[in-house]
């Protein structure tokens, strides 16, 4: 059959569905955007993500009549609601959990097969980011148990790659011709706790690898964050000077409440250190308002933590009351205008903040990759932007796409800048 992928969600699920498309491919089938067969792999981490994904099946199970096409759907939504979703969605062929992802090119096909049990693999797979970018996936499921995080129930309990088996794909990556890597995971600073290993030891793998590349960290819990990791990426030049350190909130109060691990007082002694220790990092957060209980002044306290610590990029998102969470029974549920509010009054402080963190960086020469041609000119980011969630560089001069390339700052915008190669 010809088949098309739609992956919605964060970028592990990217690298499950390359590693579908993979599997496909191997049995067979044809990728192709004229489809015969539609596997939609989805997210339900949130409702909002939840509604999304059903409404992705819906159009997709409705586009041009139908016509015959076989739907399957993968992922999240599948393992958070497995009971419901055959009578909620008949249009839907085949509901494929996670466990059954090395096995789909048979199943499509109506064959009768063992599935297999525990974490599927992600290695090979067909990569569908551009050069010179790729994700590496090193681990699945979290051990955190934060209150209003739906994680531990759809993904499971902390399970870790092999090393060995990460390093060959990443050598295998290289080979292809990709030399920007980010490091994935819902928390990689938890790398290893069930293995014996820790993140160190799987960087130090990585960067005895020879080549001309990069490594960046996304989602480091501040719990796992210790001097010897922020040493291994000060003294680094393939690791980015940038860390995704996702906070949720200053106040002891709030983070008691979401169950982080930390209080304030340690969160703010890691930044600085961190700031100490490798000048000139970027460091990105993200933050939750409108979580059960936080008052006018629990807000206000983080608004003036933000100002006060000045992260290079930052994400906020509004609480979502999740069936199943510890949080979802808690009281004082705030008013969902009042999360509004507090959603853009924090993202406008953040706004300033970047224009002034990007100004600093003007006529200063620096890495930028190439991604693709929008109209007239080249699009990509400076390498210390990372994919996806942060700033664009637009960019002027001769340059290809999958480039990594020197070029100076020429103008800065809210978000973005304008570099001249």
């Amino acid at each position: 059959m010809r088949f098309k992928i739609v992956s919605l969600g964060c970028p592990k699920n990217l690298v499950d569905s390359e590693y579908i498309a993979h599997r496909l491919e191997q049995g067979g089938h044809t990728l192709n955007d004229d489809a015969d067969l539609v596997v939609i792999n989805t997210c339900a981490f949130v409702e909002d993500a939840t509604k999304e994904s059903i409404d992705v099946i819906l159009s997709e199970a409705g586009a041009d009549g139908g016509k015959g096409r076989k739907i399957v759907v993968a992922g999240c939504l599948v393992e958070r609601y497995k009971e419901e979703l055959a009578k909620l969605l008949p249009e839907v062929d085949l509901f494929l959990p996670r466990s059954a992802y090395g096995c789909i090119e048979k199943l499509v096909s109506g064959e009768a097969v063992d599935q297999a049990s525990g974490e599927p693999p992600c290695f090979p797979r067909k990569v569908f980011t551009r050069l010179p970018s790729a994700y590496i996936k090193i681990q699945e499921g979290c051990d955190n148990r934060c209150s209003y995080c739906t994680i531990p129930a759809i993904r499971g309990p902390l399970t870790s790659r092999g090393t060995a088996e990460i390093v060959e794909e990443f050598s295998w990556l290289l080979q292809d011709g990709y030399r920007e890597f980010t490091i994935i995971g819902q928390d990689v600073t938890a790398y290893g706790r069930d293995t014996g290993s820790d993140i160190k030891k799987l960087l130090r793998a990585l960067l005895s690898v020879p080549g001309d590349y990069f490594l960046r960290l996304l989602y480091l819990h501040p719990r796992g964050i210790d001097d010897e990791l922020i040493a291994l990426i000060a003294g680094e030049d393939r690791v980015i000077k940038y860390l995704d350190i996702p906070v949720q909130h200053s106040e002891d109060t709030m983070l008691r409440a979401m169950n982080r691990g930390y209080t304030r007082a340690h969160m703010e002694d890691l930044l600085g250190r961190i700031r100490s220790a490798i000048p000139g990092i970027v460091l990105r957060t993200t933050l939750m308002v409108g979580f059960p209980g936080e008052t006018d002044q629990d807000f206000a306290n983080l608004c003036d933590f933000v100002r006060m610590w000045e992260f290079d990029n930052l994400g906020a998102f509004v609480y979502s009351k999740e069936e199943g969470t510890p949080a979802f029974g808690l009281k004082g549920h705030v008013k969902k205008g009042l999360k509004r509010e507090r959603f853009q009054r924090i993202m406008e402080i953040q706004k300033d903040i970047s224009r002034r963190k990007l100004e600093q960086f003007m006529g200063k020469r620096m890495k930028v990759v190439v991604e693709q041609r929008e109209g007239d000119r080249m699009v990509g980011r400076l390498l210390i932007q990372a994919p996806d969630v942060d700033g664009v560089a637009f960019i002027e001069g001769a340059c290809k796409e999958g480039e990594i390339r020197e070029g100076v700052v020429v103008k800065t915008l809210d978000y973005d800048v304008i570099v001249r190669i």
